[in-house]
C-alpha cells in the first residue's frame, strides 16, 4: 500500500481546488473559442443559401458542392449554442433579486431592435416607398401578399404560419425567419422553467423533451406530414435546443465538468467522422430526408454538444482553441445575429446583377463571395448604427450575479484563503 505524505496530500488537494475554482471562473468570462463556433455556424448557412457551384467532375467541386448541401446544419449548431449559452446565463442568475427583469430586457435589447427594425423597412418603409414612386405590380405585389400575414412575424409565431400553410412563403425571402421564432419562444418559456427546477430535475426535463421531440418527428414523418412541417415547428426541434442546456448544467457541477472535459475533442473527432461515413450510406446530411429530420437532428445536436464543450473547457494553446480563435471565425461570430437576417436579402440583390461577363467555372464563386461580403458589409453598418448603440443600454439592466472588479479581486483573495485552510487543515489531521 502506498502512503501519501501530509504535505504531498496538501499538495494535491490545493492544486485540485485551485484547478476546480479556475474552470468554475472560465464559466463566468466571455469565451473567445464560442464566438468561433458561432462564426462557424453562419458561415454554414451562408453556404447553404448562397454557395451554388456549377456541376463538375473533380472531386473538389463534388466535395464543395456536397458541403454546401449540408450548410443547413448551421441552424441546429446556432441551436444548441443557444440553449447552451442561455441556461447558463439562467442558473447564474436564478434566485437573484432581478432574475426576471435583467435577462428579458438584456435579450430585448439584444434581439428585438434589428429583427423590428427589419420587419418595419419590410412591411411598412418599402411599400410606401414603391407607392409613391409608382412601381409596377410585379414588383408590389410581393410586398402586399408578404404584408397579409406580417403579424405572424410580428408575434415571432411564423414558424407555426410555416407550418399550418405547409410551404415556404415565397413572395420575399423571410422564410429563413422560422428560427428566430423557435429561439424566441424558448426564450419566453425556459426562464420559468429554470427557475422552477434543480439542477438534476432541470436535466430530466431536457432529457425528456429531447426525446419527446425526436419521437414527434418520427410520427409525423411516418404519418406522411410533408417534411418542411416538421423542419419547422417548435415541438419537434426542441433536441437541439435542450442539447445545449444539458451541457450548460453539466459543466457547471465540477465533478460532471472534471470527467466530461478531457473526451470532449476526441468526442468530436469520432462524431463528426462518423456523421460523415453514416451519411454516404443513409443521407443524415442531406436536407429533406427522412434520415435528417428523423435521428439526424439528435445525432447533430450530440456533436455539436462535443464541439462546444471542447470550445469551453479546451485550453487556450490547444490547436483547436486556436482554431477556433481565429480573426476571420471571430469576425463572422460576433456579427453572425445580422449576417443571419441580412444574407437572402442581400443574395437576392446579388442575383439581380449581370454574371454573365464572369466565367461559368468561377461564378458561382463570384456571387457567393459577393454575397458573404455584402452580407458582413450590411451587418457592421447594423451594429454601428443600430445593435451596438441598443446594447449600450444593458448598463441600466446588469445581470443579478455582475459584480464589479472590485469584487472580483475579493472573491479571489477568498478563494486563497480558502485552499490555504484547507491545506492547514489536511497537514494537522491526524493520522
Amino acid at each position: 500500500m502506498v502512503r501519501v505524505s501530509r504535505s504531498e496530500a496538501a499538495a494535491r488537494t490545493s492544486s485540485e481546488l485551485g484547478a476546480e475554482s479556475a474552470e468554475m471562473l472560465r464559466l463566468h468570462r466571455h469565451c473567445l473559442p464560442l464566438d468561433g463556433v458561432r462564426g462557424i455556424a453562419v458561415l454554414l448557412v451562408l453556404c447553404y443559401d448562397c454557395l451554388k457551384l456549377a456541376p463538375a467532375g473533380d472531386p473538389l467541386t463534388l466535395g464543395i458542392r456536397r458541403l454546401a448541401a449540408s450548410g443547413w446544419v448551421g441552424v441546429d449548431l446556432f441551436f444548441v449554442l443557444s440553449g447552451y449559452l442561455i441556461t447558463g446565463v439562467l442558473l447564474e442568475t436564478r434566485g437573484r433579486p432581478g432574475y426576471w427583469k435583467s435577462f428579458f430586457l438584456r435579450r430585448s435589447v439584444r434581439i428585438f431592435p434589428l429583427y423590428y427594425a427589419t420587419l418595419f423597412a419590410l412591411f411598412c418603409v418599402i411599400p410606401c416607398a414603391l407607392w409613391m414612386w409608382g412601381a409596377s405590380p410585379a414588383t408590389t405585389t410581393p410586398f402586399a401578399i408578404a404584408r397579409a400575414d406580417q403579424w405572424w412575424y410580428w408575434l415571432y409565431v411564423q414558424n407555426w404560419l410555416f407550418a399550418w400553410q405547409q410551404t415556404w412563403p415565397t413572395a420575399i425571402p423571410i422564410k429563413h425567419f422560422w428560427s428566430l421564432a423557435i429561439e424566441e419562444q424558448f426564450y419566453l418559456v425556459w426562464p420559468l422553467v429554470v427557475a422552477c427546477l434543480s439542477r438534476r430535475q432541470l436535466g430530466w426535463v431536457c432529457l425528456g423533451l429531447s426525446l419527446c421531440s425526436v419521437s414527434a418527428r418520427v410520427c409525423l414523418l411516418n404519418m406522411g406530414v410533408t417534411p418542411m412541417v416538421v423542419f419547422v415547428m417548435t415541438i419537434t426541434r426542441l433536441d437541439g435546443l435542450c442539447s445545449g442546456a444539458l451541457l450548460a448544467i453539466a459543466l457547471r457541477n465540477p465533478e460532471w465538468q472534471r470527467r466530461l472535459s478531457r473526451w470532449f475533442f476526441p468526442g468530436v473527432v469520432v462524431a463528426a467522422g462518423g456523421l460523415a461515413c453514416l451519411d454516404q450510406f443513409w443521407p443524415i446530411l442531406r436536407s429533406e430526408t427522412y434520415a435528417a429530420y428523423s435521428i439526424g437532428h439528435l445525432l447533430l445536436a450530440a456533436t455539436f454538444v462535443l464541439l462546444i464543450g471542447a470550445a469551453q473547457t479546451l485550453p487556450e494553446r490547444h490547436p483547436l482553441s486556436r482554431v477556433l480563435s481565429t480573426r476571420f471565425l471571430v469576425l463572422f461570430g460576433k456579427y453572425s445575429y445580422a449576417i443571419y437576417v441580412f444574407h437572402k436579402f442581400v443574395y437576392l440583390g446579388v442575383m439581380q446583377l449581370d454574371w454573365s461577363v464572369i466565367p461559368e467555372a468561377i461564378r458561382g464563386w463570384a456571387i457567393f463571395v459577393s454575397a458573404v461580403g455584402g452580407s458582413l458589409l450590411a451587418a457592421q453598418l447594423s451594429w454601428a448604427w443600430l445593435e451596438r448603440p441598443c446594447l449600450s443600454l444593458k448598463r441600466y439592466f446588469p445581470r443579478p450575479d455582475a459584480v464589479p472588479a472590485v469584487a472580483v479581486d475579493r472573491f479571489i483573495e477568498e478563494e486563497s484563503q480558502r485552499i490555504s485552510t484547507s491545506t492547514k487543515s489536511i497537514v494537522n489531521a491526524p493520522v
